[in-house]
């Protein structure tokens, strides 16, 4: 009888740590709620700039000026758009069509190369 506890008291153990580690392995997504007005700018915004509604493009592009907008950063908002038309700009250069999985991948690359340049910082000496 108390062998048949032993191997119960072992298997739940087990269990209990066995849930654990997979808890605890598994990555934590934060959500990242967007106001209103954010999200009616951005998308104005994009779709200003040319952004096709209904494509991968322009959620990608609602999603980081709405970021941008609830930070109270408008002229950062911006560049999404204008990353996004140069982008598809570029590509449509190439001689890509825009129906096909190339054309994305190349929009995609070029979005991400024109949103993570490096950014001068100029400082001016002050007058004297």
């Amino acid at each position: 009888m108390t062998l048949v506890r032993l191997n119960m008291l072992v298997i739940a153990t087990a269990g209990l740590l066995g849930g654990l580690a997979i808890v605890s392995a598994t990555p934590y997504q934060s959500a990242n709620a967007q106001s209103g007005p954010a999200l009616v700018l951005a998308e104005q915004a994009c779709f200003d700039h040319g952004v096709v509604p209904h494509t991968a493009s322009f959620e990608s592009c609602v999603s980081r000026a709405a970021d941008a907008f609830d930070r109270g950063q408008p002229d950062v908002a911006y560049r999404p758009p204008r990353s996004t038309r140069d982008a598809r700009a570029a590509c449509l250069s190439f001689g890509l069509a825009p129906e096909t999985l190339g054309y994305r991948e190349c929009v995609a690359t070029q979005v991400d190369q024109r949103m993570n340049k490096p950014t001068q910082i100029r400082s001016v000496p002050p007058a004297n």
